[in-house]
């Protein structure tokens, strides 16, 4: 549902890794081609089939949503009436960049028990999160790891909250396995190095972030990160 850049202090830190990403659902794919290869319907992630039109219309206000026009894209589902799975989430997910949380998760609530149930839940714990509720968002991301296993993009989210609750090993686990699935690269990369800083492992940290190519002033804000983690962890 929890992905877009990096900021210096750990609560800012946490919103930018399980921010309003966009949710993890795949984008429509265009069937039907006829003669002059004109687009005669589409099929939507859950199997829905509406016109060209439609599907134009949907990719439009996707579009002002990447854009942070959550408040536009939001009038003009209002607009639309469309009923589908995909602009539901649309809705939940714009709901929540426009901080109206509540409304976001009453929206997410519906599409739980669907083929979106993923991004459902993983958006009410990007909610969870914003509210500062830490434990709640990591019961509702394992559930969304659940519905869908083979998401990169949750399985980063459930790391990172797993490293904030102290649980390494789990939270290892998870970015490893978000890197293997890839989609997730250098988000899963920079938590990665920010658990092995926090461990002490820094010769290690340090050769993943090359691997990764992270840059030398994400590198200095990690490490200060890690170091005002321990500095907690002892105080």
């Amino acid at each position: 549902m929890m992905t877009r850049c990096l900021r210096v202090g750990l609560p800012t830190l946490l919103m930018a890794i399980l921010s309003g990403c966009a949710g993890g659902m795949q984008p429509m794919s265009l069937i039907g081609l006829g003669q002059r290869d004109e687009v005669k319907d589409v099929t939507g992630p859950c199997g829905e089939r509406y016109s060209a039109d439609v599907g134009l219309r949907i990719d439009m206000i996707r579009q002002q949503m990447e854009d942070g026009r959550s408040r536009s894209a939001l009038a003009h589902l209002e607009e639309s009436g469309f009923d589908y799975a995909e602009t539901t989430l649309m809705k939940g997910d714009a709901l929540r960049d426009a901080g109206r949380r509540d409304e976001s998760d009453a929206v997410y609530e519906t599409l739980a028990t669907g083929c979106l149930a993923a991004d459902a839940y993983q958006g009410m714990a990007r909610n969870a999160v914003a509210r500062g509720d830490r434990h709640e968002a990591l019961l509702l991301m394992q559930e969304a790891r659940g519905a869908r296993p083979t998401d990169a993009d949750i399985r980063n989210d459930l790391g990172y909250l797993l490293l904030l609750e102290g649980q390494h090993r789990r939270a290892r686990e998870e970015l490893l396995t978000a890197l293997e699935l890839g989609g997730a690269g250098r988000r899963a990369a920079s938590n990665l190095v920010l658990l092995m800083m926090q461990e002490g492992r820094v010769v290690e940290a340090e050769r993943l972030a090359r691997r990764y190519d992270l840059d030398d002033e994400l590198l200095v804000r990690l490490r200060r990160l890690a170091t005002d983690e321990r500095a907690r962890e002892h105080g």
